[in-house]
């Protein structure tokens, strides 16, 4: 059975260690996708950008050409054929140009003097009024070529018709494209006509895709779309990933390690906890619980630290808890009980204090509980009129069974006084103090902080002080740390006051020089006499 648990522990300190190792790829994932989103649109969107200015450069040219051949629309083809012929085959892009009117083509820098319909030299029949661009699948001599028809009309089939070589525009779209890394689209017109390929007849424009980047002309009816492929895609993925590799590397060991050694220290705290035991790393440090009518120490909180070797100071929230999760907890107050008597020498309390020590419901409703109390007890004996106050907190469940209140039953009648610790912090208060039949109400440093204040816990304050002397507990107020609260609380008819204002816990060497340097300075007077145990 060990060898199984062993194994067991092995292979699921295994697989924390794997989940934690790989957390850093799950966070950063995120990150990952949103860069390499933000690198493919920024490049496409450059790409989309440059190819449509290309585009315009071409477009203007042929704008200005036209505009140029305008004017030869009122003369005679004759007159005007050898310009026409001359900016046709001197001008870069251009297959041909045309002077129509009427819709009839009456000069072609290619065919003469045809007086032919427009329809019968191109796939278009009509020269509209204004700019005019719109791709078409080819023309009459070079039929299985797309062109790019541009018209400047000033008016309805009255105007100049330029067909520029689709060849020119094919090939910028070709270098867009990058060999497959782009998919590229070029749509003319006021109808977002797409720029044919070669071989293609007619087709319609190619649906965007998330990640497709558009880039409009504002001069031309010219828009560029551009939209990554699925292998730039993956490119820019693993550009990104090996941009974050040292980072994730590092991060992964990191956070591998560290899981790895805090599951470790979860799996193996009891083994931890007894070991710390045997090794005497536990100690006790004391905070003065102050008199507030005389201002002199009354007595003492015991207050359980643990100084691990590789940890250092490990927190007490942190390994009581775990000791209460891990079934130690009854050791380790015994524990906490044997350092308190072997302390008592040097504490030297005077008579009438009180030594406080914390106990939990899981050790008291044990069967060794009464006897380890009375240990503690016999020590404390011997110490003429110092008195042993358990205190039980609210802030966990108070297992209320027949052997519960038999042991706190017994452990009162042999003088044996308890304090209900941070009450008002639980949901079950009132139930509490039935249950313990308290001698003290120790006041949560929570409410303690809005004394004097307008905030609602003072009103809270005021109703356990309220419920306190109706009851006819004596009080302690946690955690006083300006002169403020503590005005507060001893004209609220506070008994007693602990906190960073008087004193911090300490241990029992510098507690005794500490009393001796107060009560040398401080005034005149002798410790409040404890009240008499008191049933509620």
């Amino acid at each position: 059975m060990p060898t199984s648990l062993s194994i067991r522990r092995r292979i699921a300190a295994i697989l924390v260690t794997l989940a934690a190792a790989a957390l850093p790829f799950v966070l950063i994932l995120p990150i990952v996708v949103h860069e390499s989103q933000r690198q493919l649109a920024g490049e496409a969107r450059v790409t989309a950008a440059v190819l449509r200015r290309q585009l315009e450069n071409i477009l203007l040219r042929a704008q200005d050409v036209t505009q140029r051949l305008t004017p030869s629309l009122r003369r005679p083809c004759g007159e005007v054929l050898n310009l026409l012929r001359q900016l046709g085959s001197l001008q870069p892009y251009f297959r041909s140009l045309l002077l129509v009117r009427d819709d009839i083509v009456y000069c072609s820098s290619i065919y003469g003097m045809p007086n032919t319909p427009l329809i019968a030299l191109s796939p278009q029949e009509h020269v509209p009024q204004g700019m005019y661009v719109m791709p078409v699948a080819g023309t009459l001599l070079v039929p299985d070529r797309p062109a790019v028809m541009v018209s400047l009309g000033l008016r309805d089939g009255y105007g100049v018709v330029a067909f520029l070589d689709a060849q020119y525009l094919y090939d910028l779209k070709l270098a867009a494209a990058r060999d497959g890394v782009y998919d590229v689209d070029i749509l003319l017109g006021r109808h977002d006509m797409p720029l044919l390929d070669a071989g293609e007849r007619q087709r319609g424009a190619r649906m965007p895709e998330p990640d497709t980047q558009q880039s409009k002309s504002a001069m031309f009816p010219v828009q560029v779309r551009v939209t990554p492929l699925d292998a730039q895609r993956d490119a820019v993925r693993a550009h990104v990933w090996r941009g974050y590799a040292a980072f994730l590397v590092l991060a992964s060991i990191l956070c591998g390690y560290g899981a790895y050694r805090l599951y470790g220290w979860r799996v193996s705290i009891p083994g931890e906890i007894r070991k710390g035991m045997r090794q005497r790393q536990f100690h006790l440090v004391y905070q003065p619980v102050i008199d507030m009518s005389t201002g002199r120490m009354s007595g003492v909180e015991a207050l359980l630290r643990w100084r691990h070797p590789r940890l250092g100071n490990v927190r007490p929230d942190l390994f009581i808890a775990a000791a209460e999760e891990h079934h130690v907890i009854g050791d380790l107050t015994r524990h906490m009980f044997e350092l308190a008597a072997n302390d008592l020498a040097e504490l030297d309390l005077p008579p009438g204090s009180h030594l406080g020590v914390n106990v939990s419901g899981a050790h008291m409703v044990s069967d060794r509980f009464v006897a380890d109390v009375d240990a503690l007890l016999s020590r404390v004996r011997r110490h003429d009129g110092v008195i042993l106050v358990l205190e039980v907190t609210e802030r966990h469940p108070l297992p209320d069974t027949p052997a519960l209140r038999a042991h706190m039953s017994e452990l009162r009648e042999r003088g044996v006084r308890w304090a209900l610790d941070d009450f008002g912090t639980g949901h079950r208060s009132l139930s509490y103090l039935q249950k313990l039949h308290a001698h003290f109400l120790k006041i949560d440093r929570a409410f303690v902080s809005t004394a004097g204040t307008e905030a609602v816990g003072n009103v809270v304050l005021d109703t356990i002080i309220g419920l306190a002397q109706q009851l006819g507990l004596a009080m302690i107020a946690e955690g006083i740390e300006t002169e403020t609260q503590e005005a507060y609380l001893r004209d609220k008819g506070v008994h007693f006051a602990q906190g960073y204002l008087f004193a911090r816990p300490m241990p029992p060497r510098e507690l005794a020089a500490w009393r001796a340097a107060r009560d040398h300075a401080g005034p005149p007077g002798t410790p409040q006499v404890l009240p008499a145990p008191t049933t509620v």
